[in-house]
């Protein structure tokens, strides 16, 4: 697409032929390196006030411009802004800009990336993990817990259209999109503030926020019917994996979900006796960033042993 742009200050011309990609960068490089030197000069030899007039060709071009112009298609629509290139941007360098990231701020900010890069059109709690592995990023025990309360504040919402159910499809919603253009960096020291409070939030478990409406309490027998401790440890266990709220469960995780959750009578002691005697039950694993601890999720044979508990009726 030919185009011709033609400008006149006082004495000085310009004039360019071509795309528009061509005139836009000619009238780039004529504004901001030829004129402001012409101007120089013409102010020179005729003695007039060097430091107005460069100022005023170069903040304000617009003013002098009389433009005779004739195009086939308008010069006025070339874009002078570029959008980001993001075939040159992993999620490491597209995060890097927002500075400190919650989990759930981490969770939403790397979906609404991957949309943006490769045009998925949803993402389930194994694309979660990805992004955690892409970033350099270390998980939480419970990474799905983002989700949940992402959701529940609707920044990410049901991928209704999508015909899968398993794992859970989700979208960034257009509060969520909202919330990402309009975010502020936080600042350092809120990072410190949480490392000064570590002691405190080993105690709160990733699962203290479950809402027990949305177990799908109705599908499973009741834990308070069960006789014995295991029985009723494996069954919860098994419900919040089945229910996709996580999978990966601390000895903290456990006594969260059976006091606060479902209401059952816990103790440290009980739960680890669970865990040491049943071995063949669950994979083991230790907890990032403090290897004193151990996460544990359930394995077929502990799976099956909840199974039995829901055929029989218990």
């Amino acid at each position: 697409m030919e185009n011709r742009v033609r400008f006149k200050i006082g004495e000085i011309e310009f004039e360019a032929e071509g795309t528009a990609d061509v005139i836009e960068r000619e009238r780039s490089v004529f504004l901001n390196s030829l004129l402001p030197a012409a101007v120089e000069a013409i102010v020179r030899t005729r003695s007039v006030d060097q430091t107005r007039q460069y100022i005023e060709a170069v903040e304000h071009p617009t003013k002098f411009l009389e433009e005779e112009t004739t195009t086939i298609n308008a010069i006025d629509t070339i874009s002078t802004s570029s959008e980001s290139d993001y075939s040159r941007m992993n999620l490491t360098s597209y995060l890097k800009s927002f500075g400190f990231l919650t989990e759930e701020d981490f969770s939403l900010f790397a979906a609404y990336f991957d949309e943006l890069k490769n045009g998925t059109k949803y993402f389930t709690k194994d694309d979660l993990e990805n992004y955690y592995l892409e970033a350099r990023r270390t998980a939480p025990s419970n990474p799905s817990m983002s989700l949940t309360r992402l959701a529940k504040k609707g920044l990410i919402m049901d991928a209704s259209s999508v015909e899968q159910t398993t794992p859970k499809p989700y979208i960034v919603s257009s509060d969520g999109i909202k919330y990402i253009k309009k975010y502020q960096p936080k600042q350092e020291t809120e990072k410190k503030i949480t490392k000064t409070h570590k002691s405190r939030s080993k105690l709160k478990s990733t699962y203290s926020d479950i809402n027990s409406d949305e177990l799908n309490l109705s599908y499973y027998p009741s834990v308070r019917l069960l006789k014995s401790f295991k029985e009723k440890m494996i069954m919860v266990l098994y419900i919040i994996s089945k229910e996709e709220k996580g999978e990966w469960f601390t000895t903290n995780d456990v006594l969260c979900l059976m006091t606060d959750i479902f209401g059952e009578n816990a103790t440290k002691d009980q739960v680890n006796g669970v865990f040491s005697r049943e071995k063949l039950w669950f994979k083991s694993e230790n907890v990032e960033k403090n290897e004193k601890e151990i996460k544990r999720k359930l394995l077929n044979k502990g799976i099956e042993f909840a199974q039995t508990l829901i055929t029989n009726g218990t």
